[in-house]
């Protein structure tokens, strides 16, 4: 009985592993926005809102790949290029410059928690509460 209980245990476990881990928004302490909805999240991205409700300048933090990227635009009913040319069309006009594009989960995370009215997103397993940042939205 013992064998199967052990057996199940890691089973389960690897199973849990193997599972995608959710994706969050985060922003750093200083926002005082308590949440986004998809709509405000996609003004954000695609950098129609530059301020938070309080006046602060927004900054936005973006992952260069990965499955987090694609569940995270996915969410925004969007592509990766239907983003980029979003973004390039704002930098040829001048009216914003795309968002800074960081290798890995843990360095938007650190970006985030080091810079007042950041924004980005990771995966729920990434997210630390003991840093300077918290999550404003939990993508479906």
């Amino acid at each position: 009985m013992k064998h199967v209980f052990l057996i199940l245990t890691i089973c389960l476990f690897f199973c849990a592993a193997a599972l995608p881990a959710q994706t969050v928004v985060i922003v750093n302490e200083s926002v005082s926005t308590k949440s986004l909805s998809v709509k405000e999240l996609l003004d954000v991205y695609t950098l129609n809102k530059s301020h938070w409700d309080d006046g602060s300048r927004i900054t936005v933090f973006d992952l260069k790949g990965g499955k987090t990227k694609e569940s995270f635009l996915s969410y925004l009913g969007m592509t990766e290029d239907e983003l980029k040319r979003i973004w390039l069309r704002k930098q040829f006009t001048g009216k914003a410059r795309p968002p800074r594009a960081l290798t890995d989960e843990e360095e938007v995370l650190e970006a985030v928690a080091r810079t007042p009215g950041a924004i980005g997103y990771i995966s729920e397993r990434t997210y630390k509460t003991t840093r300077n940042v918290r999550i404003i939205a939990k993508v479906k």
